[in-house]
């Protein structure tokens, strides 16, 4: 049976997560459904909703979400609509109810949403087998660029907040560490098919933003606009130092993209290479409303 933690602060939930078979959880939208997949089988689940890890508030020039925030917080805070590409990727993820229930942290950190990934008749490549069974069968959905998992990272936040130069904080066992938010994804090797680089029992606690940009824009393709994960996704932000692009949905991370050649090192596979005309198609609306 699995046990249940509400600890009271920050200290207390990484002391409980040093336990093994321990497990964060946050709005619980995505580790719900791992449980049911048997992609995670937690001895403890660790809810985070009173180890004082919500909030919007300001930070110097810019903004300090807290990891626990709800998407719906983020996206009606006064403190976000300068930075319109977070506001947006916020109020368009999945459905009112999972934006009500949804956090920063689990939308950054969730798992792939690939059907072999999480089907219950595979053990996919990223799961530790020795097979990519979408590079062998249905990869509609899946990512352009080659690797021995094509799995689409299906964040809306991430590129959103990358674009416009937003650091994680984590902390763990070591204490706390900030890094640059296209850092806190790995590519996955052979020896650790983890997505995320996140060390042993560290936790993001916080995702901070510099200055808001000049101005930024988020742009999305999806099967539907209610509960759809994008298919692909762009960010666009415009800041004094220049533009910067990150794309969602065609890699296993998220990427960021050349403002000159957005599609370099994204050749497709058979079945995703019609995502290569829409994401040259989003890249377009984007630096067009940013211009």
């Amino acid at each position: 049976m699995t046990a249940y933690a509400r600890p009271g602060s920050l200290d207390e939930a990484l002391g409980l997560l040093s336990q093994p078979g321990a497990v964060a959880m946050a709005g619980g939208t995505d580790l719900a459904g791992q449980v049911d997949r048997r992609i995670s089988a937690p001895e403890l689940v660790v809810d985070l909703q009173e180890a004082g890890l919500g909030g919007i508030r300001a930070l110097g020039e810019g903004v300090e979400i807290g990891a626990t925030a709800t998407l719906a917080e983020i996206a009606a805070s006064r403190l976000i609509d300068p930075y319109a590409c977070v506001a947006t990727a916020a109020s368009t993820a999945a459905s009112a109810p999972l934006r009500n229930q949804g956090t920063a942290g689990g939308n950054l950190c969730q798992h792939t949403r690939c059907w072999y990934y999480r089907g219950l008749e595979w053990t996919c490549w990223l799961g530790g087998s020795d097979t990519c069974y979408a590079q062998i069968g249905d990869h509609r959905k899946h990512g352009l660029e080659p690797g021995d998992c094509i799995s689409a990272h299906p964040s809306d936040l991430a590129p959103a907040l990358a674009a416009c130069g937003a650091t994680v904080a984590a902390r763990g066992p070591g204490g706390e560490r900030e890094l640059p938010l296209l850092e806190l994804y790995r590519r996955p090797t052979a020896e650790s098919r983890s997505l995320l680089g996140l060390g042993p029992g560290e936790l993001v606690t916080a995702v901070r933003l510099p200055g808001p940009p000049l101005a930024s824009a988020y742009e999305r393709a999806g099967e539907r606009q209610a509960f759809s994960f994008p298919l692909v996704s762009v960010a666009a932000a415009r800041t004094e130092s220049g533009l910067r692009l990150v794309a969602g949905g065609v890699a296993n991370i998220p990427r960021e993209l050349a403002a000159g050649d957005p599609l370099a090192g994204l050749p497709g596979h058979p079945q995703s290479a019609w995502k290569r005309d829409v994401l040259a198609a989003l890249v377009e609306r984007a630096l067009r409303r940013v211009s």
